[in-house]
């Protein structure tokens, strides 16, 4: 489940309604920012791969002919990369 009206991991912890959860990396550089008091357990991967997955069409032969194609991007994703 998710969206707007669906509380984030760190919103769930602090209310205490949670004990842990699995989040992404900068959602831990935004507690510090944002001065909130959690711990975060970390397994840094050396990379954090990303892709792109599309239904076949023989018109998309490279990443340049997305140009102009609407695109889902989660909300995760704006922030990280």
């Amino acid at each position: 489940m998710g969206g707007l009206q669906v509380p984030s991991g760190t919103q769930l912890l602090m209310g205490r309604a949670v004990d842990f959860f699995m989040s992404y990396g900068m959602d831990a550089v935004n507690a510090v920012t944002q001065n909130i008091p959690k711990v975060t357990v970390a397994a840094i991967f050396q990379k954090d791969a990303q892709c792109l997955i599309a239904h076949p069409n023989p018109a998309i032969k490279i990443l340049a002919n997305l140009k102009g194609k609407p695109i889902y991007v989660s909300a995760s994703a704006k922030i990280t990369y």
